[in-house]
Parts: C-alpha cells; sequence; structure tokens
C-alpha cells in the first residue's frame, strides 16, 4: 500500500505494485479490507512474477533474480527497494535472457541510452548502478566466471561530484532574513531534528504533542523516531499550533520533497548563496549535536542515522576540531614548550 498527501492534505491510499497503482479506501474503512485482497487476488492471477519466468543460469535474469532474494537487496532502505524495484523489473524483462559474460562495455553503454531514451538520465544512471550491484554479487557469491565490470567506465550523466556540506552561521542568518516565513521553519525543523527532506514534508501537527515531534516511519531507513523539540524550534512552533496537518505547508498546500528543495534554492538564488541544500542541515544537526559533547549514539538518537560509520562520517569535523582544542590545551599547559 502506499499512502500520501494529496494537495488539499488529504491522505490518498493506493494499492501500488511495479508501476502501476489503484485506488483504495482509507485503512480505517470498513471496505478496505475487501478491496485490498480483491486487488490482490487479481494480481496474482495475472501477475508474472521473477519466479514465474525461467532463466538459463548465467543469463542476467537468472541474476536478477538470485540478487532480489539476497541480502544484499533486502538490506536495502524500503523506500530504495520501492524506488529501484520497477528498474531491476525493466532490466530484467528487456535483458534478462542475455547471459552476464557478454555484457561487455558497449552492450552496457547501449542500456544505458536505451533506459535514457524511455525514462530518464537518472533512471539510467540508476539502472548502472544496479547492473554493477548485480554483476558484483553474481561474481561472489553465484559462481560465475566473469571478467571486469563492465559498469565501471560507463560515464553517468549525473555523477555527485561532493556531499552536502553544512550550512555557515551567516548563510544560515543571511537565509532565515530572506526566506518567507513557512520556508524558515522549514529550516527549523530540518537544523534542529536533522531529518530529510522527504520527513520533513510528512511531518504533521497530529504528531507533534507540544515536547516532542514523532517521525512515524523514517523515508530511509522505515524507523520511529520521537524528537524532543529545541527551545529555538518550540518558540517557532508553538504559536502557530493546529489540531492536524502538515507542520510544511503554503496556503493550506503541502510541500514534496523536490518542491521544498526548490523553494531552498530560490532563497538562495536571492541572497546570491551557492553549494548547499536541505539535506545540509541534516548535518549541521549531527556537527552541532557532536560540538557540545554528544556521543555517536545520542546522535543516532535524533536524527535516525542506523550505522555509527555514518554519523562518524558525519560530525568528523566536529570531532577533529575538538580534539585539535583539547590536544592544542594539553600543548599549552605543559610545562616544557
Amino acid at each position: 500500500m502506499h499512502r500520501y498527501r494529496d494537495r488539499h492534505g488529504r491522505w490518498r491510499c493506493y494499492f501500488r505494485h511495479r508501476a502501476k497503482k489503484w485506488p483504495l479506501p482509507s485503512p480505517g474503512d470498513p471496505e478496505f479490507g475487501a478491496a485490498y485482497q480483491a486487488r490482490l487476488k487479481a494480481i496474482s492471477e495475472t501477475d508474472s512474477r521473477p519466479g514465474s519466468v525461467s532463466y538459463m543460469q548465467g543469463s542476467l535474469g537468472w541474476a536478477i533474480i538470485k540478487f532480489l532474494e539476497s541480502g544484499k537487496w533486502k538490506n536495502r532502505a524500503p523506500d530504495t527497494r520501492r524506488n529501484q524495484r520497477p528498474i531491476l523489473d525493466h532490466l530484467r524483462e528487456t535483458y534478462g535472457p542475455g547471459l552476464l559474460i557478454h555484457l561487455d562495455h558497449r552492450t552496457v553503454k547501449g542500456i544505458h541510452k536505451q533506459i535514457t531514451k524511455a525514462f530518464s538520465t537518472s533512471t539510467a544512471d540508476i539502472a548502472l548502478g544496479l547492473l554493477s550491484a548485480v554483476w558484483k554479487y553474481a561474481d561472489r557469491f553465484l559462481e560465475v566466471d566473469l571478467s571486469a565490470n563492465p559498469t565501471r567506465d560507463v560515464a553517468r550523466v549525473h555523477e555527485s561530484t561532493k556531499e552536502h556540506e553544512p550550512w555557515p552561521t551567516d548563510v544560515i542568518e543571511a537565509f532565515d532574513k530572506a526566506a518567507p516565513a513557512t520556508i524558515r521553519l522549514a529550516r527549523l525543523l530540518a537544523y534542529y531534528t536533522g531529518q530529510r527532506r522527504l520527513d520533513l514534508v510528512q511531518m504533521d501537527w497530529a504528531r507533534f504533542n507540544g515536547e516532542r515531534i514523532e517521525v512515524v516511519c523514517q523515508s530511509k531507513s522505515g524507523g520511529y523516531l520521537s524528537i524532543p523539540c529545541h527551545p529555538a524550534l518550540l518558540a517557532a512552533l508553538l504559536p502557530i499550533r493546529k489540531q492536524s496537518g502538515p507542520i510544511i505547508a503554503a496556503h493550506g498546500r503541502p510541500y514534496t520533497a523536490n518542491s521544498l528543495s526548490n523553494a531552498f534554492r530560490k532563497i538562495f538564488r536571492q541572497i546570491g548563496v551557492d553549494g548547499y541544500s536541505v539535506h545540509g542541515l541534516r548535518k549541521n544537526a549531527a556537527v552541532a549535536l557532536a560540538e557540545v559533547g554528544c556521543e555517536p549514539h545520542e546522535i543516532m538518537a535524533i536524527t535516525g542515522h542506523k550505522t555509527l560509520a555514518m554519523v562518524t562520517h558525519y560530525t568528523k569535523r566536529a570531532n577533529q576540531k575538538l580534539l585539535a582544542d583539547r590536544a592544542m590545551e594539553k600543548w599549552k599547559t605543559a610545562k616544557s614548550g
């Protein structure tokens, strides 16, 4: 089941399968169960699932099926699987019969070109990454005698050149001064909760009790968080508190993750700043927590990160600064210079 808010702030529910979706009653509606089971039955009768098609051992389709059954796939975040599964299905259905040993550099370039034409450049880039993951899985776990990864030197259109940077204090001050109230509130929510764009736009007044905000299902990890509000955030939330509806909304209309990014970029253009994003504020939160002495597990309880490695990556600058200050204090107080 897929659920989202429409432009009027109402929840819409759909039965989603691959790239198709069918409307459903709300889960609280007495007709929901019957409608869901009917759609499930219809899918099971007509669906050509990966397991219902036989692929030769050593083929791309066979390797994709094995990959989908593995922990390498199942351990990915639910949102990632939901977005990438249709691309894997397209690769399997279109190129599945071909043997992995015949998947060379030229063929991969052709696949990238075809998916770009049929869908988009970003989809084609994701397909390259998935092909690479399937190739590596087959090479390591399926005992297929493969040569070099054929996706390695195929240029991606959207290659990230740098990571999201935390915002400096002067950028935050300039942004808040130029931003309308709704976007300024979004900036405060991002800074003081350390959440991703999709989690920010899904924050609801019904999940704010005057002291804490609940994130029921994080977009990437699927985890639950109950985050105590910083006094600066409470000062912005309490005067405009409502019973329900999205916290970040303009004229009653909720933002999407993309429209929120666009709104932030508009303010950046106004103040003549480049190189920062909504996601950078997630790093601001982790760095600020580290600088006041929070342990990694305490930071994870706010941001929702699932691994210590990622928290360490986010806070490495703060840790370096703290360690350097401590080292210099020891040096200055030493008996000999």
